[in-house]
């Protein structure tokens, strides 16, 4: 027998004098992506790299082979497309000079996740972390591979759907899991038929793990959103749609509903416009009553009132039905075995799950049962009550009275000292003195007004550097802290939704719900548009994004008129004048550049906008070990006059990944890891 060689598909050795695989029939020849690693080429010194399995907005995920142990392993490479491209002909990842904060911001947070999931490894219900380490100016990290199939595949071998007594079997250890992550802090935000895995073993897995910009949409990365299994808050970014562990439950229910009727459950955008969503019971019979009723409460549009958590959501689901109350004196009788709820009630909790137990309603009856008389109590006659009283000596009487008088009056006090201090009653030095004893509310009050809801006892809080961290993800760190309140500006030497000034200093100390002004950057005043020689629509966007246009500055449309290669730019508009790329443009005067396109089908008599999926919401925090930073100058553009719109089809040779690999060697944030 010759040499043997890596499948770079399932990672199995086979004759080296072979094209195709015999044991998954992959191809050698089939080519690689090349923005992405090339198969065959080793990290780490470690891990051999196969073929690229999947890809997001947070980076790529490959087979891989782990030449020191002989496992086959999953290798997650952090590359978020829109930020970095790849070096030609290298593994090495190049970073875009103007989103470098950006990048290492996200970094960070997907360097911390992957921390708190090694921690959890023992976990069987996750896909434990094996490994981590920084290579190529990212970050790897290794997974375990998964022995299985994905829950998909496996409701498809299945009939396509579960009876509720396999589902109450299967899914109790995955909840426990959850609840698990909850606990340490990660939402998982994609549960879903596509992301937990069935193992060879009968269990059940999760993985796919994703910083939430990812799961959510025009959070600063391209994201990847599960319809139908993805909750409405996730469709948004601002602060009111808030996510927390009532976001895994509406995707834990959407899942249990795929597999008790079959059927995908309708998007929840689509519920939000028009909700018809059938309850699981009436596509299945056989669903228990109680169990449709909690499925459709965990799937609760309004994430305010859907079930908050794992543990209420697993208790609610096999908890047994109150029974009826009644309040006749007709006892009620016992069920029948056919009448009984399901086995999992309140004192059988399923499997490998710790829930807390509540208490059974028991049927009310018009009187209690004779409590037999002792022997030191007088006799009892027919005409006495049926019951007996604990007689109440006078202290208890009046102790009751006495503590409730405290509280009310230590309560208008509180609110006489909240009335003075907001009117400035009694300008004298005594009454002064008083406000000053008394009310510890403005003590650490600095440059500002407070939040009016803020009447508790403050916390002395120290102000932090604001400056240069993105808006939205410091206002979503610090919301339990302080207030801010921006002030939208342009600025060209702060990326957009960058703060670039702060009202009150850093090292101050300022009370708990203390409101802040800043003064957050809306991007450049002014920009070149770029030319668009050889770019196709994601492409020119990091353009735009680069020489300083904003994503609300610029349209991308379909042209209904115009024929050529899919996805490439044939002409620019700034409010119906045709413009050419090296053009003046000012964002500051709030004009709209229109940037046409042909679409993917070539030129039919269609428009479409394009929605941008780059918003700019990040934080600007300090990467988990040394950052990994390659940076490229801004590149002016020349002017270049738009080439005349043809037209018959053209064949042009497919779109190269512009790469920039000269780093000024002025920047203080170039190193190694």
């Amino acid at each position: 027998m010759g040499e043997r060689k890596f499948c770079y598909k399932c990672m199995e050795k086979y004759d080296n004098e072979l094209h195709i695989c015999p044991h998954c029939g992959y191809d050698e020849t089939t080519p690689a992506n090349p923005a992405y690693i090339t198969p065959g080429t080793l990290l780490h010194d470690r891990y051999l790299v196969g073929i690229l399995l999947e890809y997001n907005g947070e980076g790529a995920a490959y087979a891989g082979y782990d030449v020191s142990t002989g496992c086959k392993v999953l290798l997650r490479e952090y590359m978020p497309i829109n930020l970095c491209t790849r070096v030609k002909g290298k593994a090495t990842i190049s970073v875009n000079y103007n989103d470098l904060a950006k990048y290492k911001a996200f970094m960070a947070e997907y360097t911390e996740l992957n921390k708190s999931l090694a921690r959890l490894r023992n976990d069987s219900n996750i896909n434990p972390v094996l490994d981590m380490f920084a290579e190529n100016n990212t970050t790897y990290t290794v997974f375990e591979h998964i022995d299985g199939v994905k829950m998909l595949d496996f409701l498809k071998e299945n009939a396509g759907e579960l009876n509720w007594e396999q589902v109450s079997k299967l899914f109790p250890p995955l909840f426990t899991t959850i609840g698990r992550l909850h606990n340490a802090g990660i939402i998982h935000r994609a549960i879903s038929p596509d992301t937990v895995y069935i193992t060879t073993k009968g269990e059940l897995r999760l993985s796919s793990f994703c910083i939430s910009a990812v799961r959510t949409a025009n959070a600063g990365l391209e994201y990847e959103l599960f319809k139908g299994y993805a909750a409405p808050e996730q469709y948004s970014a601002n602060s009111s749609s808030r996510q927390g562990s009532w976001t895994d439950v509406y995707g834990v229910c959407a899942l249990i509903y795929r597999a008790l009727t079959g059927c995908m459950p309708d998007d929840s955008v689509d519920r939000t416009k028009h909700d018809d969503l059938h309850e699981p019971c009436l596509l299945n019979p056989q669903i228990p009553q109680h169990v449709s009723r909690v499925i459709m409460d965990g799937m609760n549009l309004s994430g305010r009132d859907r079930i908050q958590t794992i543990t209420e959501l697993v208790t609610r689901l096999f908890e047994q039905p109150a029974p009826v109350r009644h309040t006749g004196t007709i006892p009620v009788p016992a069920q029948t075995p056919e009448e009984q709820p399901l086995n999992y009630g309140v004192n059988a909790a399923p499997p490998e799950y710790n829930i807390r137990q509540r208490p059974v309603q028991k049927p009310v009856y018009p009187m209690p049962p004779q409590q037999p008389v002792r022997n030191y109590a007088p006799p009892r006659n027919d005409s006495q009550d049926d019951y007996r009283y604990e007689k109440v000596n006078t202290v208890d009487r009046i102790k009751i009275p006495v503590i409730i008088a405290i509280l009310l009056l230590a309560i208008l006090l509180i609110i006489a000292v909240v009335i003075f201090n907001i009117l400035g009653v009694g300008g004298g030095d005594e009454s002064s003195d008083i406000l000053n004893s008394n009310n510890t509310v403005t003590d650490n009050v600095v440059s500002g007004t407070t939040d009016p809801t803020a009447t508790t006892l403050p916390e002395d809080i120290e102000m932090p550097d604001l400056e240069r961290r993105f808006f939205e993800l410091t206002k979503e760190k610090y919301q339990d802290r302080f207030i801010l309140d921006p002030e939208y500006e342009y600025n060209d030497e702060y990326d957009t939704d960058m703060i670039f000034e702060q009202e009150i200093e850093a090292g101050t100390m300022i009370s708990k719900g203390t409101v802040v002004k800043v003064k957050v950057s809306k991007g450049k005043e002014s920009a070149i548009i770029p030319d668009y020689a050889d770019c196709t629509v994601s492409e020119y966007k990091n353009r735009l994004e680069k020489a300083g246009i904003s994503d609300f500055n610029y349209q991308f449309i379909a042209s209904k008129n115009s024929y050529g290669k899919p996805n490439s730019i044939i002409e620019l508009q700034v409010e119906g004048q045709t413009i050419t790329p090296g053009t003046f443009f000012s964002n500051k005067e709030g004009k709209k550049l229109t940037v046409y396109y042909v679409p993917e089908d070539g030129g039919i008599q269609t428009t479409a906008p394009i929605q941008n999926t780059q918003p700019v919401t990040t934080e600007t925090t300090a990467a988990a070990t040394t950052a990994p930073v390659v940076t490229d100058p801004p590149v002016t553009e020349p002017p270049v006059t738009a080439p005349p719109v043809t037209n018959p089809p053209v064949t042009d040779p497919p779109p190269t990944i512009p790469v920039v690999t000269d780093v000024p060697s002025n920047n203080p944030d170039y190193g190694q890891w």
